[in-house]
């Protein structure tokens, strides 16, 4: 076999030999394996060396609720990390436990000790991230935030026809004064519907929607839930929660939460915390002069995922709604390899 030969034999080798790309495994919001939420962490060669089919199809392979998929650093921008968002049906412009999982990895997680970066670049906008001071193991990430709380809410009748197990712990005369439940946008795309309840008890109650059904994007669009030009796209859920809840791992006051995907329940979701921080802090009238606010969430405890979401949000001079939304947690790494591209 001549040069030629074993060169147009090799090249038929490589063609015929499956391409492979290596990931990670994480689990967010937490110090601990196996707790948190997964996520999984693909790492690109080169910005166009899968396509967005190919993306989707590897999100739905790992049926994490979100894989990111991470681009090489620019030279030319050594300080930001581009990366996507896809959750198992779709790609999001934004999702928290995905953009402190992407901090994690390039602040302190990733073998790289000279990275640089300091901004995680999404499909919603750049995210400024940082260690938290005096802790290498946590890290925050200045999350995009165009906040709004929707004129219209959410029914009662509706929320006990998809969460009828809920109805002995609420009642519509003494709830919001039988007005329903507060629908808020913590970007376009991304709203939640928040449901206080009384007590753990009632957040023990709490399970998936009837028939595994969630609230369709269309249906709170077309059914004039939302403001004019908000939704149409992107995810709502309903997000629970009790607030004052003294945590038994720390001793503090907490609020602890919970939410489905359809029929899976989610172990940490912070981008809906997000919107509930900020909607709390916007809806409460006792903070009036103060303009930080600090929240602890605990989400996952009933599924044994327990995940610890801290969040501060900081309010503008004079009333003015609301400067930062900052999100904070730990990550872990679980698992390395890699993943056939084709």
């Amino acid at each position: 076999m001549n040069l030629e030969e074993a060169y147009m034999d090799l090249e038929a080798q490589l063609k015929m030999s499956p391409q492979t790309i290596p990931y990670v495994t994480l689990d967010v919001f937490t110090k601990t394996i196996f707790e948190g939420n997964p996520l999984g962490v693909v790492f690109l060669p080169s910005p166009t060396a899968i396509t967005q089919k190919q993306k989707q199809q590897i999100a739905k392979e790992f049926n994490y609720s979100e894989t990111i998929f991470v681009h090489p650093v620019d030279s030319q921008r050594p300080t930001a990390q581009r990366i996507d968002i896809f959750t198992t049906t779709d790609e999001l412009p934004f999702a928290g436990h995905p953009t402190i999982g992407a901090a994690s990895w390039v602040l302190f997680l990733s073998d790289d000790n000279v990275s640089k970066v300091n901004t995680i670049l999404t499909k919603a906008g750049p995210i400024p991230i940082s260690l938290k001071p005096t802790k290498s193991d946590e890290a925050s990430a200045l999350i995009p935030h165009n906040v709004r709380i929707h004129q219209k809410r959410f029914p009662f009748r509706e929320l006990l026809r998809l969460h009828p197990s809920v109805e002995p712990f609420l009642n519509a005369a003494e709830t919001e004064s039988g007005k329903g439940f507060p629908i808020v946008s913590i970007v376009n795309g991304m709203t939640q519907i928040h449901v206080e309840l009384p007590s753990l008890e009632a957040l023990a109650a709490v399970g998936p929607a009837v028939g595994g059904e969630s609230v369709p994007v269309t249906d709170i669009t077309q059914g004039g839930y939302l403001d004019e030009g908000w939704g149409g796209h992107g995810h709502v859920v309903v997000y629970f929660y009790v607030r004052n809840v003294v945590d038994e791992v720390t001793g503090k006051k907490v609020i602890r939460t919970r939410m489905f995907l359809e029929s899976e329940e989610d172990p940490a979701t912070g981008s809906a915390a997000s919107g509930l921080a900020s909607y709390l802090v916007l809806s409460d009238a006792g903070a009036a002069g103060q303009l930080q606010h600090d929240f602890h969430v605990v989400q996952g405890v009933e599924i044994g995922r327990r995940s610890d979401i801290g969040l501060r949000v900081v309010l503008k001079e004079k009333g003015e709604g609301i400067e930062s939304v900052e999100l904070s947690g730990s990550s872990v790494k679980v698992a390395k390899g890699e993943i056939r591209v084709n």
